[in-house]
C-alpha cells in the first residue's frame, strides 16, 4: 500500500486525536513517525501506533502532557516529560535545548519520564540542521529488561541507544550515528520469529542462558535475552548509557526496585555543541571533508558498492520516499484495523 506522505501524516494525526490527543501534539507525534519510514526504520514508524493505544488506554502514557522544566541555568536545563508521548516531547525539549545552544555555543539538557522517545536520529538529524554536534545517551524503565549484561544469563539492562550527528560540509547529508546497545533489536527479533528465520549467531541466549540463533527464545517463558554488541564493549556503552541517562536526569534506572508496568519510558542525557565556536572554525570545516573523502575513496569489499558513513542509508530512503512510502500489507492491515476501530477514515491509495 503506497500512500502520499501528506496522507500519511494525515492519517496518523486523526488516529491520536481520535484518542484525545491534542491536534498540535498528535501531529508532532505522526511526523516523527512516518519520517521514520521515510527513512527507512519501520518498526519506529507508523506501525508503533497500535501499541501505543494499548499503552494510553491503560494509562501509562498521557496523551495531552507536555514536558515541564526542572531546572534551567542557562547552558544547562532538564526537564520532566510527565509521561507524555516523546515525539512530542523530545521535539519541544530539543528545539529549547538548540536555542541554548544559539545562545552559548553549548548545551547540556536531560530529561526523564518521557514515553518512547522513537526513532533518535529524529533529533540528531534536528541538531544537524542547524549546524550543530549532538551526543545522546537514553536508557529505558518502566519495562521488563531485554538484554543480558556481559557475561549473564538473563537480561539486566535494555536496549540503551546511542545517538551522535553533525553536520558535514559541502552539501553532504548529515553524519548520523543512531544505534541501539544490544545486538539486535527485540523488533528484529519478533520479525525474524514470525517469519521463520534464525537470528545472527552471537545475538541471543536462550532462558538457560545457553547461546541459541532460534529467536524465539526471547519469547518464552522464562524469557531469553538479547546479548551487547561487541561483547564487552558494546555492554560498557550500554552502562554508560543507562547511568548518564538514568541517574543524571533523575529518572532512574532499571534496577528492579522501580516499576516493571510494561510501557516504555526514556530518560536522555545530551549535549550539544557548536563547533564553529572557538578556534580555527574554517579548519575544522575543511578537515571534516577532506576525511569523508578518505572514507569514500576507499576500495570496496567484494559485493559492496561502495564505503558509506553513517546517515547516507537514511538520505537514500528519504530520497526514494521523497512524496510517498510503502507499507508491507501486514502493517497496513493493523493500521487500517486501528482506523476502523476508531472511525477515522482511510487515506486514498498513492498507487
Amino acid at each position: 500500500m503506497k500512500i502520499r506522505i501528506e496522507d500519511a501524516i494525515a492519517y496518523g494525526t486523526a488516529l491520536l486525536v481520535a484518542q484525545g490527543v491534542p491536534d498540535d501534539i498528535a501531529a508532532n507525534v505522526a511526523e516523527h513517525l512516518v519520517e521514520s519510514d521515510r527513512v527507512g526504520y519501520t518498526s519506529h514508524g507508523l506501525s508503533i501506533l497500535p501499541s501505543y493505544r494499548k499503552v494510553l488506554e491503560k494509562g501509562l502514557a498521557n496523551g495531552s502532557a507536555r514536558p515541564t522544566v526542572m531546572y534551567d541555568h542557562g547552558p544547562m536545563l532538564a526537564f520532566e516529560g510527565n509521561q507524555g508521548l516523546g515525539q512530542h516531547v523530545g521535539k519541544v525539549i530539543m528545539q529549547q535545548a538548540l536555542e541554548r545552544t544559539r545562545e552559548h555555543g553549548q548545551c547540556i539538557v536531560t530529561l526523564r519520564n518521557s514515553h518512547h522517545l522513537g526513532r533518535m536520529g529524529f533529533y540528531g538529524e534536528m541538531a544537524a540542521h542547524d549546524g550543530f554536534i549532538l551526543l545522546a545517551f537514553t536508557n529505558v524503565i518502566n519495562r521488563e529488561p531485554t538484554v543480558a549484561p556481559f557475561g549473564g544469563a538473563q537480561a539486566c539492562m535494555t536496549t540503551n541507544p546511542l545517538c551522535f550527528a553533525g553536520p558535514l560540509p559541502d552539501g553532504r547529508p548529515p553524519f548520523l550515528v543512531d544505534m541501539a546497545t544490544s545486538s539486535i533489536a527485540v523488533n528484529k527479533a519478533r520479525v525474524l520469529a514470525a517469519n521463520g528465520q534464525q537470528a545472527p549467531e552471537g545475538s541471543l541466549i536462550d532462558a538457560q542462558g545457553n547461546p541459541t540463533t532460534d529467536p524465539n527464545a526471547l519469547f518464552t517463558d522464562p524469557p531469553g535475552a538479547l546479548l551487547p554488541f561487541g561483547g564487552h564493549k558494546g555492554y560498557a556503552m550500554g552502562l554508560v548509557a543507562e547511568l548518564l541517562a538514568g541517574v543524571l536526569s533523575g529518572g532512574g534506572t532499571i534496577q528492579p526496585a522501580r516499576p516493571r508496568e510494561g510501557a516504555a519510558m526514556n530518560n536522555m542525557f545530551a549535549l550539544l555543541l557548536d563547533a564553529r565556536v572557538g578556534f580555527q572554525a574554517d579548519w575544522r570545516i575543511q578537515e571534516v571533508g577532506a576525511f569523508i573523502d578518505y572514507l569514500h575513496a576507499c576500495k570496496p569489499q567484494p559485493g559492496v558498492d561502495a564505503v558509506q558513513y553513517p546517515g547516507e542509508y537514511e538520505a537514500a530512503n528519504r530520497a526514494l520516499n521523497k512524496h510517498q512510502i510503502e507499507f508491507a500489507p501486514a502493517i497496513w492491515d493493523s493500521l487500517a484495523k486501528l482506523g476502523g476501530e476508531l472511525n477515522v477514515s482511510l487515506p486514498a491509495s498513492a498507487d
